[in-house]
């Protein structure tokens, strides 16, 4: 068997880490996945605990600061020991520790870039420099086509793919398990219920709804599921508004059953797993016309809206208001689903890690 150490930061399961542990999940022979997460010291490791939970193996890396040599040499000592042939870098983070502990250890390095957020300036020029890094590894992946094109212009001696996300296929909600998830979290069964799922972070656009929704007559309901750095400032920002800040959830399937929309106002994205999550539960989706979003909501399979543009997001929403509308795009999003699945975006990445471990690995684009 060929091990490949996957390396994500982080304290919780958001987007990126939820498809390193569905691409772990999927992947088959002759490839053997092992999940690395890169968390502060004495931090929560939800990452791994999750790993564990689906069978799989995991490794904790800790990691005082940002560019840590410590914590490169401790993958290097890993990867030696569990015999791991490849590294798969999935931020900028763990792609400085990865083609760091690649040279100590011989081994090869891949990275996914899952999508810019541009939050801060220093967050910016992180990006940049791991565009930069992509020139040291055998190869990166962009989960959005956009994102596949930056790369293209910055990564000048490693093939750039392009890999969407996926998911494995779940069961659709049924109409009983949203009047069940309506009660459990005190939305009235005829209320018009609106569900945001994710990081409350800059990119994610949640200040954007708030104004769509100010607009709209009555007071929808607004479920808003996750944590982030402006929890506070989203609080107070969501005043006036049937808002409801239910924190990080390991399981969120309640909130995208109760809502009757699921909105994505995000300034940027590469493919979010919200989406995926969306679709294949069969649930409407109206996201910004950013990254991978308008392929994926294409032909009916969601709608879409200017992104920033919080007077396009409520005329949308006020669109969506209508079930007999919604049904439709609920439809198409079950069968836009079968397209994102788990086994073939484990497909294309084995390619990536055939090409990568070649012996004739070419360095050139």
């Amino acid at each position: 068997m060929i091990r490949v150490l996957h390396l994500r930061q982080g304290t919780a399961l958001y987007g990126a880490d939820r498809a390193v542990l569905a691409l772990s999940g999927a992947t088959a022979a002759p490839y053997e996945p092992l999940v690395g997460a890169i968390v502060r010291p004495g931090a929560p490791d939800a990452l791994c605990e999750e790993a564990r939970r689906r069978g799989l193996l995991a490794l904790r890396f800790e990691s005082a600061g940002r560019l840590d040599l410590a914590c490169a040499r401790s993958v290097a000592r890993a990867a030696r020991e569990h015999g791991v042939r490849l590294l798969h870098a999935h931020d900028f983070k763990a792609l400085f520790v990865a083609v760091l502990a690649g040279l100590m250890a011989r081994v090869p390095v891949v990275a996914t870039f899952h999508g810019d957020t541009r939050s801060t300036f220093a967050v910016r020029a992180y990006e940049l420099v791991a565009r930069v890094l992509g020139n040291f590894t055998r190869g990166v992946a962009g989960v959005s086509r956009a994102l596949e094109q930056t790369l293209r212009r910055w990564v000048r001696t490693a093939p750039v793919s392009f890999v969407p996300n996926g998911l494995p296929l779940a069961q659709p909600v049924s109409p009983e398990e949203k009047a069940r998830a309506r009660a459990a979290l005190g939305v009235a069964a005829g209320a018009y219920c609106i569900a945001v799922v994710g990081r409350l972070s800059v990119e994610k656009g949640h200040r954007v709804l708030f104004e769509a929704l100010r607009r709209l007559p009555g007071r929808p309901a607004l479920l808003i599921a996750g944590d982030g750095p402006l929890r506070a400032e989203l609080t107070g920002a969501a005043e006036g508004l049937d808002a409801r800040f239910l924190g990080y959830l390991d399981d969120a399937r309640p909130v995208f059953a109760a809502a009757d929309v699921i909105a994505l106002p995000s300034l940027t994205e590469g493919l979010p797993l919200v989406a995926l999550e969306a679709l294949a539960l069969g649930r409407c989706v109206l996201a910004s016309a950013v990254g991978e979003l308008p392929d994926l909501l294409a032909e009916g399979a969601g709608m879409l809206a200017k992104p920033g543009d919080a007077a396009a997001l409520s005329e949308a929403l006020t669109k969506l208001k209508n079930g007999e509308v919604r049904a439709g795009i609920e439809e198409r999003a079950l069968l836009r689903a079968q397209r994102y699945g788990a086994a073939a975006m484990a497909s294309a990445y084995a390619a990536l890690y055939g090409r990568a471990l070649s012996p004739m690995a070419s360095t050139s684009p």
